[in-house]
């Protein structure tokens, strides 16, 4: 009697623990590339160290060392470049192949990011940052974070809708653009300076790291 109760015990425990269970976040994309270090943050999970082929999911915090730089290859074949010492939350990530279309809104705190479209044919992006939101639609820009929370935007190629939290006037921004929105408010200023170039951000950083085969 002791020893079916100890089995049907042990059936009840391992149900109940499958139920408990967080369901496996959904899969963004992959990691193509590391420099120094980079970190990511899965929802409801710890953590972890960031490697080659890892993969990222939605509603993750992705961050880097100083010097470091991320590359993460969505799904949809688009692109997300962490420069040094930045933060990077991907909230959501929408694609539908049937439909040719995809989706990625991203929240940045701090450092520098670089956004590049990918195959599909209607891909809208939203970047929330500090003194702004960033949206746009197949097209390919880059996020500076000053440390006051300053955001810089420029534009390589396409177009891109930059809103001022201050809720001054929003401002279209064309391919070759860099506008700046300054925390304390005021609006946009359209002549940005060129901001500081961060090699993280460029086509490939100069070190690749790849996932250690022991810790031992």
């Amino acid at each position: 009697m002791c020893v079916r109760s100890k089995a049907i015990g042990l059936i009840l425990f391992v149900l109940f623990a499958g139920v408990c269970q967080p369901a496996r976040a959904e899969v963004a994309g992959a990691v193509v590339a590391v420099r120094v270090w980079a970190y990511g943050t899965p929802p409801d999970a710890a953590r972890r160290d960031l490697f080659l082929k890892d993969e990222v999911y939605r509603r993750e915090l992705l961050e880097t060392a100083s010097l470091g730089a991320l590359h993460v290859r969505l799904v949809d074949d688009s692109i997300l470049r962490l420069g040094s010492a930045t933060s990077v939350v991907v909230d959501d990530f929408v694609y539908t192949p049937d439909a040719d279309t995809s989706t990625l809104l991203a929240s940045i705190t701090k450092g520098v990011c670089r956004f590049i479209s990918g195959r599909a044919a209607k891909h809208r992006v939203e970047v929330s940052a500090p003194a702004a939101t960033i949206a746009a639609r197949g097209t390919e820009f880059s996020v500076w974070i000053k440390p006051d929370g300053s955001t810089t935007v420029w534009v390589q190629s396409g177009e891109v809708e930059v809103t001022p939290r201050d809720g001054s006037a929003v401002v279209f921004v064309n391919a070759g653009g860099i506008v700046l929105a300054p925390i304390a408010g005021g609006g946009i200023r359209l002549d940005a300076p060129r901001p500081s170039p961060d090699p993280g951000i460029a086509d490939t950083p100069r070190v690749l790291i790849p996932r250690r085969k022991s810790l031992r």
